[in-house]
């Protein structure tokens, strides 16, 4: 069976039910809106804050909504009903809608199929007389949902059934920075001229003597942005889109820089128009309103937007789209227009642990091992470790966010790193710049209560890093060389902390393996980009013929490790420090087991791209490090 709008509803045939009543037929009188989702589906994610909001707006119109989850993926019906209701209730909590699961695609076959509808969200709404008034996006609800609790005529997103006086209706209106876009254009100017060294730099500081609007210009027409792998919002542009299938006019206003905006403009086609600021005029606040109240009238045009200086043309608009508002700002919008439209809500917590790299504070665990190699563990040096650890962690961090500020061209033209929170627009720009330098002076005041020379450790961690980050990664086996020095550099922090003398097999061993951990990390990457048919970077010096010698490479420092680990074993110096030194000779073949089956796997293309995050959740590696602890307990 197929069928389109003005159809008769198919049954609801849903396996089972996770939030709310059971509901197997459609009463008369009411308005039904039945959304197909899925917990993976990041639109669909955001779609849901706004069908919470009309849920509770029109409740006692006769509203009920039914989300189907029908597109999840599980092996059992009984583990996708565990990992959804577990979704819903970290995400949603005040979820105040029907959800239903269709484990057996049952619902899938009878509207989603029948109806040509091809992704999700899709969203159906069904009239007082059962019969389908709409399909499409979720985002078009605003509009759609009060004429048809009205009775009124049916539409859809199909621009051949849509009704003849949608060309009339009042342009669409749209702002860039955090609203289309999921970033700054002004931001990503800045970023991309940063490396360009001291003159760039220094004529965008006289630009600003002119004023902001200059200094925008200055850095506009010097920068060169990539517009089609920038990231947009997509509930923004999907609207955006359903406007023009039904004949609307859209425009593009920000305060943004003229040149970026014309681009972004091009690059999607769409646009009947934009308004832009210029090299003497900002357009933004109150001078937007103006604007527009002189090009479409007051209340002449629908406007989406994002900030505090949207207020004064959302309350001259027709009606306000909100992407991500918050607070008083939030607060200030409902005295405006208490009926907007919410696009979206993001999370910016799990970013945040993303953009940190928490996961990777694992390596900074290092400074414990003159410690602990030592055999000095006593509570004031454990306490001093600590302490050496949470500095290395923030400065770490502070180092992670600048690279993937400076890199975020080259990572959104990754297929991985294209994810990371910068690069994806789930974090401002603006954000990440004003924590970088917080972390380094919190780093800077922890490691201050330890000593000087600690201070200068890590002051010299933070230039090498910094220094690989802008220039020394960029050259080939430098970049391996510094990434060694950057490991083995947390290890001589750890025995300045501790006031320990580091011992010459330590640094060996390490400066050895943790060449060994680099280039497997290089080899991953080359290997990657080999297997996706990706031209060389540009702005690495590699090849992908390098690969099979990065690999020879890395399997010869991990064999030098293990060399320089079994001299250690037999030297005099292991006898001063372990009662069973023989013992120890057991590490070398679980070392060589592993480093040889981290090339093994890297080879086999089943590694990530950082060996440390593979080995953090492979159960292989896990028993390995737990055997070489045991091995020197036994020793010890």
């Amino acid at each position: 069976m197929v069928w389109r709008v003005a159809s008769i509803v198919p049954p609801i045939e849903a396996g089972s039910w996770l939030r709310g009543p059971l509901l197997t037929s459609f009463q008369p009188g009411k308005v039904y809106i039945i959304e197909f989702w899925a917990a993976w589906c990041g639109a669909c994610a955001a779609a849901i804050p706004n069908l919470i909001q009309l849920q509770e707006r029109y409740k006692d119109s006769g509203l009920e909504i039914v989300g189907v989850a029908a597109s999840e993926c599980a092996s059992t019906p009984d583990e996708v009903r565990s990992k959804l209701d577990a979704w819903l209730t970290k995400n949603f909590p005040n979820l105040n809608y029907r959800i239903a699961l269709d484990y057996t695609g049952e619902m899938n076959k009878l509207w989603m199929d029948a109806s040509s509808s091809l992704r999700i969200p899709t969203c159906f709404v069904v009239d007082r007389e059962g019969y389908i008034a709409f399909i499409g996006n979720p985002a078009r609800l605003g509009d759609v949902l009060p004429t048809v609790l009205r009775g009124m005529r049916r539409t859809s997103d199909d621009p051949t059934l849509a009704d003849t006086e949608l060309s009339c209706e009042k342009p669409l209106v749209v702002d860039l920075d955090g609203s289309l876009l999921l970033t700054d254009v002004l931001y990503e100017s800045f970023l991309n001229v940063l490396p360009l060294g001291l003159p760039a730099n220094f004529a965008a500081v006289r630009a600003l003597a002119n004023g902001k609007a200059a200094a925008e210009n200055h850095l506009a027409q010097v920068s060169e942005l990539d517009y089609a792998t920038l990231p947009y919002n997509t509930c923004v542009v999907e609207l955006i889109q359903a406007a023009k299938e039904r004949g609307r006019k859209v425009y593009l206003a920000t305060a943004a820089n003229a040149k970026h905006t014309k681009a972004i403009a091009d690059h999607f086609g769409i646009f009947d128009g934009w308004f832009a600021s210029d090299a003497n005029t900002r357009l933004s606040g109150s001078l937007k309103a103006e604007t527009l109240t002189a090009a479409f009238g007051k209340n002449g045009f629908d406007y989406i937007g994002n900030a505090p200086a949207d207020l004064p043309v959302w309350e001259i608009a027709d009606r306000a789209y909100v992407v991500g508002l918050f607070g008083s700002v939030k607060r200030r919008l409902v005295a405006l227009k208490s009926n907007y439209v919410a696009l979206d809500h993001r999370n910016a917590s799990r970013a945040w642990f993303e953009a940190l790299r928490v996961h990777q504070y694992v390596k900074n665990l290092l400074v414990f091992v003159p410690s602990a190699t030592s055999h000095q563990f006593t509570l004031a040096k454990i306490i001093t470790d600590v302490i050496a650890f949470l500095a290395f962690c923030a400065c770490a961090s502070a180092v992670y966010i600048l690279n993937d500020l400076l890199d975020l061209k080259s990572d959104r033209a990754h297929p991985s790193k294209r994810a990371r929170p910068f690069a994806s627009g789930r974090l401002q720009l603006r954000t990440g710049l004003l924590i970088v330098p917080a972390l380094l002076i919190f780093s800077l005041m922890v490691s201050t209560t330890i000593s000087l020379e600690f201070v200068g450790v890590l002051t010299g961690y933070f230039v090498l890093t910094s220094a690989y980050s802008l220039y020394l990664k960029r050259k080939m086996l430098v970049d391996v060389v510094v990434l060694a020095m950057l490991y083995a550099t947390r290890v001589v922090a750890g025995g300045v902390a501790a006031e320990i003398q580091i011992s010459q097999w330590l640094f060996m061993f390490s400066m050895f393996l943790f060449t060994a951990l680099a280039l497997i990390k290089r080899y991953v990457e080359l290997s990657t980009r080999l297997d996706r048919g990706l031209p060389d970077r540009s702005d690495r010096d590699y090849r992908g013929r390098d690969a099979d010698i990065i690999a020879a490479l890395a399997a010869a420092s991990g064999l030098n490790a293990i060399t320089i680990l079994a001299l250690y074993v037999a030297s005099p110096d292991v006898q001063m420090l372990y009662r069973h030194p023989k013992a120890l000779w057991l590490i070398c073949p679980i070392l060589l087991y592993w480093i040889g089956r981290a090339l093994m796997i890297a080879n086999r293309r089943q590694m990530d791209d950082d060996p440390i995050v593979f080995a953090l959740r492979d159960r292989i590696s896990a028993i390995a490090i737990a055997s070489i602890v045991a091995v020197v307990i036994v020793a010890i």
